[in-house]
């Protein structure tokens, strides 16, 4: 995994939603989620590669990051965003390889892989369970780095999907049991930033600090 910070495609509508005053208004993007996926950002993410869970790690939810303005060139070009994870008493270790910023204080949903995607021209996707996932209209999925738009079979196991969405690419092959995360219009929000970077180990009670930066160019 190379180290990568990204405003994603659906940051940059998050921050025009900001500016313009969109209405309905466009929340901050402050809410900070950590996981454990082994892909490296891409400006087409739509979530997380995988999110930790509350059944990896007891209490988990996303933060509340403080959002600051900072300078970095010129005066207050910086949004900065500073949150601290705090790893349950028990269980672990954990290996945290990604952040990001969201609109939205629920995790995403999460399921898996049932059935390996064996080429870019596969159009099903069947998974372990649809819980957690809106049961009507379309809405984005992550697998690894592509981004797939569910349009049919919402609401069972076998969804649907439009390949390669968002500008990301169709992978010609998705093993089973992959993470599978919810994106845009489901209830973990739009995905601001997606950094990735090298494996922080995590041991019980251990805390981690994580400050994410969006700079003017």
């Amino acid at each position: 995994m190379a180290n990568a910070t990204i405003v994603t495609t659906h940051g940059y509508a998050v921050a025009s939603g900001r500016l313009l005053g969109a209405t309905p208004s466009q929340a901050e993007p402050k809410y900070m989620a950590i996981g454990i996926g082994t892909s490296t950002a891409e400006v087409s993410d739509t979530a997380e590669f995988a999110e930790l869970t509350t059944a990896l790690w007891t209490g988990y939810a996303r933060g509340a990051a403080a959002g600051t303005q900072t300078t970095t060139t010129t005066t207050d070009d910086t949004g900065q965003w500073v949150d601290t994870f705090t790893a349950p008493a028990s269980g672990g270790p954990w290996a945290v390889t990604e952040c990001s910023l969201h609109d939205a204080v629920g995790a995403a949903p999460q399921t898996t892989l049932s059935t390996a995607i064996s080429s870019t021209g596969t159009t099903t996707a069947v998974v372990a369970s649809a819980t957690g996932f809106p049961g009507s209209g379309t809405y984005e999925i992550q697998m690894l780095t592509e981004v797939m738009l569910v349009t049919a079979g919402q609401g069972t196991t076998s969804w649907t999907v439009t390949r390669g969405a968002n500008g990301s690419t169709a992978l010609a092959s998705i093993p089973s049991s992959t993470p599978v995360m919810g994106g845009q219009t489901t209830a973990g929000g739009a995905c601001f930033i997606h950094a990735s970077f090298g494996v922080i180990t995590l041991s019980p009670n251990d805390s981690l600090q994580l400050t994410v930066q969006a700079v003017a160019s």
